[in-house]
C-alpha cells in the first residue's frame, strides 16, 4: 500500500539527513500533483500550472501522439561491446522502429568490435534464428542489415576520448548540424542515455505517452535507470522508481543519495535535479541546450550544469512514473576498457579550466570574479538560458550554490513541489537561439523584455548605439568593497582547492571513498533509503538485497 491516491515518495532516512546537514523529518509523504499548480493554496487565483501544448507549438502536426515526429536517440560509446546489443534492443522491441534515429558517438580503439556492424551480425543471427519477418525478427529475408540507414555514427579514436561531457557535446553538435539541415524539428522527440542498455516491449510509445502525461510542453523526463535485473519486474510491487532531487559537493556538484517514488500516476515535478543515463523530452529542449563540449575529463559536475541550464531555458525536469530503460550496470561497469577515458588526451590544465568554467557559469567559489566576464560566459552558447534566473534555480532547487552546500535550508526538495513559472518565448518554444561560431556569443540581440537578461539601457529604445559594457549599476561603496574582500578570499580558497583537483584525474578514487562511507551509513541506519540498482555496480547487487545502503550515483 501506499500514502493517497497518487502514489508516494520517499523523503529519506532521518540519522542519513542529518547527517548530511538536513534538518528534515525523512519519512514517506503522499504525492500530490495538484500542488505543482497550487502550492497548497486553495485560492483559484494562485494557480499557475505549466504550458500545455497549444496549437501554435506543434507546427501543423496533432498536438498529441507520434505521427509526424521522428524519435531521436544519441548515445556515447566508449569501446564499449555492448553498443550492438543495445541497437537491437532498441529497435527489436520498439513499436514503430522505422520512426527511430540513432547517433552513436563511437570512441574505439582499432582492436574493438565496431558498434554498427556488429549489430548488423546479431540482426543476421537473429533472422536466422526465427526464420526473418518484422524487426522483432531480425527483419526480412534479404535485407542484410535492417535500419541500418537509421543508424549515424561518428566515430572518434578513444586516444581522443575526453569524458561524457566531451562525447555527449560532439552528438550536440551533430545534432545541430542535422537541425540546420531540416533533418530534425523541434517537435520531434529526443532521448539521451548510454550505450549498454535495454527496454521494455513498446518502449517508444510508452516513452511518449510517459511524457505527454506530463501536461508541459517544457518536460523532461529524467532519472537514474533501473537495472537490467527488474526488466518486466513490478519492482516491490509498487512500480518503484529512483527518484533525484540531492546533491553534494566533491570536486563538483554531484547528485546523491537517490529516493524513490511509488505507484506515481503521473510523472513528478523534481527540483530541477537532472542524470545522464536517461534524458527525454522534445528536440527543441536538446536544441536550446546541448551539452558543453568545452568541459574535458569532467564526471561530477556534468549534471546539475545541465540541470541548471535546462531550468534557466524554461525546461522542467520529472521523474519518470514506469520504468521502459533499463541500464545493464554489472556488464559496464565490470569491464575495465569501459571506464579508462580518464587516460585520454586532455591535460591537468584542460581538467582545472573546466572546473574554472563550470563553476563561473553556477556562480560557484573557484570560478571567473569578474562579474562583466562571468555574465560574458554564462550568456553564451553553452551558458544559461533568460527565461528564468539562477537565484530561482537555488531556491527552487535548495542548493546553496554560492557556498557549495547541499542545501539552503536544511530542507531537501524530494516531495512536492510548486512549479516556477516563467515568461515563454515570444517566438516561441520551437525557437533555438543563434550563436556566433567563433566567440559563441548570442546574435538574437538586443534582448525582447521577456527575457531575464533584458537591460533598457541595451535592449530598449535606441539598442546598440551604447556598448552592452558601458553602464554599470550604482551600489553602495562600502557594501561593495565588503562583497569583493568575501568573493576574493573565497574565490582564492575555492581556487587552490580546484587546482589540487585538476591536478588529480582518479576518480575513481573519490567515487570508492563516497561508496565506502555511504555503505557504511546504510549499514548503521539498518534501513534500506533506496532502491534503484545504481549503486550495484559499485556495492554489489547482492549486499544490496541483504542490507539497506544508500544509493549513489552510478561510476
Amino acid at each position: 500500500m501506499t500514502l493517497g491516491n497518487y502514489g508516494e515518495i520517499f523523503m529519506g532516512n532521518p540519522t542519513n539527513l542529518k547527517r548530511a546537514g538536513y534538518d528534515d523529518p525523512g519519512g514517506n509523504i503522499a504525492y500530490d500533483p495538484e500542488f505543482e499548480c497550487t502550492g497548497g493554496s486553495s485560492d483559484p487565483n494562485d494557480k499557475q500550472c505549466p504550458f500545455e501544448t497549444k496549437e501554435s507549438d506543434v507546427m501543423g502536426l496533432e498536438r498529441t501522439g507520434r505521427d509526424g515526429r521522428i524519435m531521436h536517440l544519441n548515445m556515447p560509446s566508449f569501446r564499449d561491446p555492448l553498443c550492438p546489443r543495445t541497437l537491437k534492443y532498441l529497435f527489436t522491441k520498439a513499436k514503430r522502429p522505422n520512426d527511430i534515429r540513432v547517433r552513436v558517438l563511437q570512441q574505439n580503439m582499432d582492436d574493438d568490435d565496431d558498434c554498427l556492424e556488429t549489430y548488423c551480425k546479431m540482426m543476421a543471427q537473429l533472422r536466422e534464428e526465427t526464420g526473418g519477418g518484422d524487426t522483432s525478427k531480425g527483419g526480412p529475408a534479404g535485407d542484410a542489415c535492417p535500419h541500418r540507414d537509421q543508424i549515424f555514427v561518428h566515430a572518434i579514436s578513444a586516444k581522443d576520448a575526453a569524458g561524457p561531457t566531451y562525447a555527449r557535446g560532439l552528438i550536440g553538435q551533430d545534432m545541430h548540424a542535422a537541425y540546420v539541415n531540416n533533418e530534425i524539428s523541434p517537435q520531434d522527440f529526443c532521448m539521451s542515455t548510454d550505450s549498454h542498455m535495454d527496454f521494455e516491449p513498446e518502449w517508444d510509445e510508452k516513452m511518449v505517452n510517459m511524457w505527454e502525461q506530463t501536461k508541459n510542453e517544457y518536460a523532461v523526463l529524467s532519472t537514474y535507470v533501473a537495472s537490467i535485473e527488474q526488466l518486466g519486474v513490478n519492482l516491490n510491487g509498487v512500480h518503484e522508481v529512483p527518484h533525484l532531487c540531492m546533491v553534494t559537493f566533491t570536486s563538483q556538484v554531484r547528485t546523491t543519495a537517490t529516493k524513490c517514488a511509488r505507484n506515481l500516476v503521473k510523472p513528478k515535478l523534481t527540483n530541477a535535479v537532472w542524470g545522464a543515463g536517461l534524458s527525454f523530452s522534445k528536440c527543441h529542449a536538446e536544441l536550446k541546450v546541448p551539452v558543453d563540449p568545452h568541459t574535458p575529463g569532467i564526471f561530477d559536475g556534468e549534471e546539475f550544469n545541465r540541470a541548471a541550464r535546462f531550468f534557466t531555458y524554461g525546461y522542467d525536469v520529472y521523474t519518470p512514473n514506469r520504468v521502459f530503460v533499463l541500464h545493464d550496470y554489472h556488464g559496464s561497469q565490470h569491464n575495465p576498457k569501459t571506464s579508462s577515458w580518464g587516460h585520454g588526451t586532455f591535460s591537468h590544465e584542460d581538467l582545472h579550466n573546466a572546473y574554472y568554467r563550470l563553476n563561473t557559469m553556477l556562480d560557484i567559489p573557484g570560478g571567473e570574479p569578474d562579474e562583466q566576464k562571468a555574465l560574458q560566459l554564462r550568456r553564451s552558447r553553452f551558458g544559461l538560458g533568460d527565461r528564468r534566473t539562477l537565484d530561482q534555480l537555488i531556491e527552487f532547487s535548495g542548493v546553496d550554490l554560492r557556498h557549495k552546500k547541499g542545501t539552503i535550508d536544511g530542507k531537501n526538495r524530494c516531495g512536492n513541489l510548486q512549479w516556477v513559472p516563467f515568461m515563454e518565448h515570444p517566438k516561441g518554444v520551437n525557437f533555438i537561439p543563434t550563436f556566433d561560431d567563433t566567440t559563441e556569443e548570442p546574435l538574437d540581440l538586443p534582448y525582447d523584455k521577456s527575457s531575464v537578461w533584458y537591460d533598457p539601457h541595451f535592449d530598449g529604445a535606441g539598442a546598440g548605439i551604447i556598448s552592452r559594457g558601458m553602464i554599470v549599476d550604482e551600489k553602495d561603496p562600502k557594501a561593495e568593497e565588503l562583497r569583493h574582500a568575501e568573493e576574493k578570499t573565497a574565490h582564492a580558497a575555492f581556487k587552490e582547492e580546484a587546482k589540487q583537483l585538476a591536478g588529480n584525474s582518479h576518480h575513481a578514487d573519490e567515487h570508492k571513498r563516497l561508496a565506502a562511507a555511504l555503505e557504511e551509513e546504510g549499514a548503521e541506519s539498518g534501513r534500506k533509503e533506496v532502491v534503484s540498482s545504481a549503486a550495484a555496480a559499485a556495492l554489489k547487487a547482492e549486499q544490496m538485497n541483504e542490507e539497506g545502503v544508500v544509493v549513489f550515483p552510478p561510476l
